[in-house]
């Protein structure tokens, strides 16, 4: 019963710091983070250590469809675009930060085993994407910063997990990982994953076409991504990297309309947030069991979460300095930073979170691992200082900095390049019904496409009463069609763009959601 009245509890406190963080100018998940750790030190709380059982399935039951929610709205444009971030950020930044932690265990805790020491340094290693999605964007971080520190962060799991399984081997059964097997090991894990994550996005989107029902469909895309990860797990792939290919895949191909992606969108926000929030309350509950397990040691433990989320941030900022030269000095793109406020924006981002906790949970009481008691302790000092100490500044850091000096920097330009799009695709399809429909009815519905104004009565003299209705009721059918029409070319001019390189599919579904909108009205007011 308690797991119950804590889960439920984390769903209101969800809702209700969702409304204070909007109120106070704050982020919410840590905000909820810093409640749930408080509230469990008050005398006659429930103790929530019957949570720390379930431990393991914190991934499998929490990253999968939070994954979905962010990867849902890339698209292939957009990882041909950033291949280059991925493969620095997502795989070879992850490793070097595990390496950099891992070495520094082994140097203060010379006692551990060096795969215990890995291990803990692939749990800390990645930016956690749930964590840089809730709190970098609403703190008004620029588009094309928001497009790196989400790319990187859907696929950086995959690479700290890979290491961190291969440590767990070692340190369990006393197998020796040669580099060509580690290597051998990540290339099947990701090949795999992809081969998996496609067929699965593919499958999904022609099976989804086929239903005729808006609210199977929406159901259904709360299945896919459980499914994706589970099977990618099964045959040892990556689940991460096949939720995130299925994601994509499957929102590329899939044939809906306006009514399925709005209803779409707002049923998976309530899923991220609630899912979110339960996450971050999952991980303030965790401190006092964590504290209370590690007992008179976890003085030493917190000096050695501190260390370490000194050398994690300090590896990450010179990684963007190294970006920033080879933008700067090079011919050579390699995504990241453009500019030295940009290099300390992205190194401030690098929120670690549920992962990070979970990884460490899911480490086993065998004996071999003399931090077991430490490491809750130690992951919870590194979420502290590169999660929520963070995330409580980054607003204020935003401020300071000057990155708002480019033109599009939050996409505004590249947002009424997108509208213009639509409406002049949507005017096109008008102008055919120039000799249906009487030119000034034609303008009104054009101006209201674009303002939303109401049409005029048909007002001729001439006719008899009668004639007058019938027309008026011929031109308004006229007007529906032309409008429905003219909205679903807007449309698929918008999902034509979808595709194309420079186009931001984050931008591109704010004016598709508009469009898609209009849609829903247009279709209202002809069944009325």
């Amino acid at each position: 019963m308690s797991v119950m009245i804590w889960l439920f509890g984390l769903l209101f406190a969800t809702v209700v710091m969702v409304a204070i963080g909007d109120r106070v100018g704050l982020p919410w998940p840590v905000l909820l983070t810093i409640v749930t750790a408080g509230v469990i030190f008050i005398p006659g709380v429930p103790s929530a250590g019957s949570l720390s059982q379930f431990s393991h399935l914190m991934l499998p039951i929490f990253i999968p469809p939070l994954l979905w929610a962010l990867a849902r709205r890339a698209s292939w444009a957009q990882v041909r675009r950033q291949w280059r971030s991925i493969i620095m950020l997502s795989v070879l930044l992850v490793i070097a930060t595990a390496v950099a932690v891992g070495l520094t265990v082994s140097w203060l805790v010379p006692t551990l085993s060096v795969a215990g020491a890995m291990m803990i340094g692939a749990a800390i290693s990645p930016p956690d994407p749930v964590a840089v999605d809730a709190v970098a964007e609403p703190a008004g971080v620029p588009r094309r910063l928001m497009n790196t520190l989400q790319t990187e962060g859907m696929f950086n799991d995959a690479a700290s997990i890979l290491v961190f399984n291969l440590a767990l081997g070692v340190l369990t059964q006393g197998e020796t990982v040669k580099w060509w097997e580690a290597i051998w090991e990540f290339g099947y894990s990701s090949g795999a994953a992809v081969l998996i994550g496609w067929f699965i996005g593919r499958g999904a989107a022609f099976l989804s076409s086929w239903m005729t029902s808006a609210t199977a469909r929406n159901a259904f895309t709360w299945v896919i991504p459980f499914i994706t990860y589970l099977v990618a797990e099964e045959i040892h792939a990556s689940g991460v990297i096949a939720v995130v290919i299925a994601a994509i895949e499957y929102n590329s191909r899939v044939a809906i309309g306006a009514e399925d992606r709005l209803s779409g969108t707002v049923f998976w926000e309530i899923v991220e947030l609630l899912f979110t929030g339960v996450a971050f309350g999952l991980i303030g509950i965790m401190a006092r069991d964590a504290i209370f397990t590690v007992g008179s040691d976890w003085g030493e433990a917190v000096m050695l979460g501190v260390v370490l989320s000194a050398v994690a941030i300090v590896v990450r900022g010179l990684w963007f300095l190294g970006m920033y030269a080879t933008n700067k000095y090079t011919r050579y793109r390699v995504g990241g930073p453009l500019r030295l406020q940009e290099t300390l924006l992205l190194t401030w981002a690098g929120m670690r979170g549920l992962v990070t906790l979970a990884l460490i949970l899911s480490i086993p009481d065998t004996g071999d691992f003399g931090l077991y008691q430490e490491a809750p302790v130690v992951a919870l000092v590194v979420l502290l200082f590169t999660m929520v100490i963070p995330g409580l500044t980054l607003p204020a850091l935003m401020k300071k900095l000057t990155l708002d000096s480019d033109p599009d920097a939050f996409g505004d330009v590249s947002r009424e390049k997108l509208v213009n799009r639509a409406r002049r695709a949507a005017r096109n399809k008008m102008q055919s019904y120039a000799g249906e429909i009487p030119q000034e009815r034609l303008e009104a519905l054009m101006s209201r496409f674009d303002e939303e104004t109401n049409l005029e009565e048909v007002n001729e003299e001439g006719i008899t009463p009668e004639e007058r209705r019938e027309k008026a009721k011929h031109i308004e059918v006229k007007l529906q069609q032309a409008q429905i029409e003219a909205l679903r070319a807007a449309q698929l001019e918008l999902l034509r763009a979808r595709r194309e390189r420079d186009i931001d599919p984050a931008i591109l579904d704010e004016v598709l959601f508009l469009i898609d909108r209009q849609i829903l009205g247009a279709k209202a007011r002809k069944m009325d």
